[in-house]
C-alpha cells in the first residue's frame, strides 16, 4: 500500500508578483499504490490587480510519476482576468518499483514567453512504499542430531518501503537456537540486506533425513501495519558412527623377546549410525596385524584379536589403526598401547650354565696340575 502526500511550496517570486497562483485541489486515490493511477487537480488563479495576457503552465513529472493525459492544455497561451481561475486535471501513474521517498512535480510558469524560477513552483510528492522481506541462507554442511552448526542469515528487502522492528523468530521443535531464538533489527531499506549470524543444534533423537525447520519474519512498516512471513531452511541429517576402543589388554602381562604375545580388546560405536567397512589394523615396527570387524551398528561393540612376535627387548608403541565408513565418509582412528619388552630370563640362566660347563675342564685342568706338583715334592 502506498500513501501519497502531496505539498505544495506557495509561489511567490514573479509568479506572485504578476498575479499568479497555483494551488492543489484534489488528490485520489489516497493512498495510491505503485503501478497505479493518481489523479492530481491544480487551480491557477489570478490574484492580482490586472488582467493576464499570455500566460501558460507546463507540468514536470518526473520519476516515479507518469503523465497519462490531462484534462487541459495548459500549455497552450491563455488570458486569465483578475479574480478569475482555471482548473486542470492531471491524470498520471506511479511506477510499480518505486520506493519510498518525497518526489517533486513541478510547475513551470510562463508570462509572455518569460519563465519564473521553477523552484518556487514545486509540488513536492511524497511515496510510501511496502516493505517485502526475503531470506537467504548460507548452505548447511551434512549434520548428524545432536551437532551444533551456525546459521548465516540474509534478509533482504526486495519491497518499495522501508521495514521496521525487524524480529527474526525460530520456531522449530527440533532445530533449537543455541540462546534466544528472537534476532532483532532496527529497520531495513528498500534494497538493503542485514545479516545475522547464530547457532543452532539438532535435536538428539531427529532421524536422519532431509528436514527443513521454519524461520519466521515480523516486522512493520512506515504506517504501523503487521508483516509476517515464514521461510523453511533445508538441512540434511546424516547418520555418524563413532567408533572408539572399550578395553585392550596384553598376555602375558611381563613380557619376553621370546613370548608371542596374545592382545585381545573391544571396539564399541556409540554413534548414532552404523560404520561399514570396520578393520582394526597393528603395527609393531615394521610388523603389521589386521582384524576385519565389518559392520557396526549403533551401540554395538566387537571383539579383536592380535598373536604377535613382540621383537626386541625394550620400551615401544603399538599402533592401532581403525578404519571404518559411515553416512560423513571414510574415517580413521590411531591410537598407541605402550609395550615393554624384558630380556627372558630363560637367556640368563643358559648363559650361566655355558659359563659353568666352560669353566669345568678349566678347573680340572688346575686341579690336576696342583696334584702333579704335590707328587713331585
Amino acid at each position: 500500500m502506498v500513501l501519497v502526500l502531496i505539498t505544495v511550496t506557495p509561489i511567490i517570486s514573479s509568479a506572485k508578483i504578476n498575479g499568479i497562483g497555483i494551488t492543489v485541489i484534489e488528490i485520489s486515490p489516497q493512498p495510491a499504490e505503485p503501478g497505479g493511477d493518481i489523479t492530481l487537480k491544480v487551480r491557477v488563479t489570478n490574484e492580482g490587480v490586472e488582467k493576464i495576457e499570455d500566460f501558460s503552465v507546463k507540468m514536470d513529472v518526473q520519476y516515479p510519476f507518469y503523465l497519462k493525459s490531462e484534462s487541459k492544455n495548459l500549455e497552450n497561451k491563455r488570458t486569465l482576468s483578475v479574480g478569475s481561475s482555471i482548473d486542470n486535471v492531471y491524470y498520471m501513474t506511479i511506477d510499480p518499483d518505486a520506493i519510498s521517498g518525497i518526489y517533486p512535480v513541478e510547475f513551470d510558469i510562463y508570462v509572455n514567453d518569460v519563465i519564473f524560477d521553477s523552484s518556487y513552483n514545486n509540488v513536492f510528492v511524497q511515496v510510501v512504499g511496502r516493505p517485502d522481506l526475503a531470506i537467504k541462507a548460507n548452505a548447511i554442511d551434512n549434520i548428524a542430531p545432536g551437532d551444533a552448526f551456525p546459521l548465516k542469515l540474509s534478509v533482504y528487502n526486495i519491497g518499495t518501503g522501508m521495514a521496521k522492528n525487524v524480529k527474526i523468530v525460530s520456531e522449530s521443535e527440533s532445530i533449537f537456537v543455541l540462546g534466544s531464538n528472537v534476532e532483532l533489527i532496527e529497520k531495513i531499506m528498500p534494497a538493503e540486506t542485514a545479516l545475522i549470524e547464530s547457532g543452532f543444534i539438532a535435536k538428539n533423537e531427529l532421524k536422519p533425513d532431509a528436514h527443513q525447520f521454519p524461520i519466521t519474519l515480523k516486522y512493520i512498516d512506515e504506517l504501523g501495519a503487521n508483516y509476517t512471513s515464514t521461510y523453511n531452511i533445508g538441512i540434511n541429517i546424516l547418520n555418524r558412527a563413532d567408533i572408539g576402543i572399550q578395553s585392550i589388554k596384553l598376555s602375558p602381562t611381563q613380557i619376553t623377546s621370546l613370548d608371542k604375545v596374545h592382545i585381545t580388546g573391544i571396539i564399541e560405536n556409540t554413534g548414532n549410525g552404523a560404520a561399514e567397512k570396520v578393520v582394526v589394523e597393528l603395527e609393531n615396527g615394521d610388523k603389521s596385524y589386521k582384524s576385519f570387524i565389518g559392520q557396526l551398528r549403533s551401540e554395538d561393540d566387537s571383539p579383536f584379536y592380535f598373536d604377535i612376535d613382540p621383537g626386541t627387548a625394550g620400551k615401544k608403541d603399538l599402533n592401532i589403526t581403525i578404519n571404518y565408513i559411515d553416512d560423513f565418509g571414510p574415517h580413521k582412528i590411531q591410537q598407541s598401547i605402550p609395550m615393554e619388552v624384558e630380556r627372558s630370563k630363560t637367556n640368563v640362566i643358559l648363559l650361566i650354565a655355558l659359563l659353568v660347563i666352560m669353566t669345568i675342564p678349566v678347573a680340572y685342568h688346575v686341579y690336576k696340575r696342583r696334584r702333579s706338583e704335590n707328587g713331585e715334592q
